[in-house]
């Protein structure tokens, strides 16, 4: 049952949401300011599940109602919708708006780094091998 639990929080009140950023520690957030009518947001949904599965460590994502929420949409200027916010240590970092995933996978990856870049004990594939091999290719030769 925990394997299908959805990643995404959606917030339903300020209190909630200052208490998650505080909560954060050094994770980014990631926030979508939503609305139910809005086509484009319903469509990014997935999208937004699967990066939060896959960033799990170091990424939360969170997911605002703007008219259940109106104050947090005045505090961030939310104008169009979606509208995507990332913060750290309390600090927004960036923010932009539309539903584009390359883009929202792409700010991500700028802040919070590439998914390989999560998974522990993944050695980096040019340099592990390139450090290795080099010495022993350097045993065997006799120049």
């Amino acid at each position: 049952m925990a394997a299908t639990q959805k990643k995404v929080i959606v917030i339903d009140s300020k209190s909630v949401f200052t208490k998650i950023l505080e909560d954060a520690g050094s994770k980014h957030v990631l926030v979508e300011f939503f609305a139910t009518w809005c086509g484009p947001c319903a469509m990014i949904g997935p999208r937004l599940e699967q990066l939060a599965n896959e960033y799990s460590t170091r990424l939360i994502i969170l997911k605002i109602d703007v008219d259940e929420n109106e104050e947090l949409a005045l505090q961030y200027d939310v104008t169009g919708m979606p509208t995507f916010v990332i913060i750290k240590n309390g600090v927004t970092l960036i923010q932009f708006v539309g539903s584009n995933p390359e883009k929202i996978v792409s700010v991500v990856e700028k802040y919070v780094g590439k998914v390989e870049d999560n998974k522990p004990g993944k050695p980096s594939s040019a340099t592990g091998t390139a450090s290795v091999s080099a010495p022993a290719a350097n045993r065997g030769s006799s120049n």
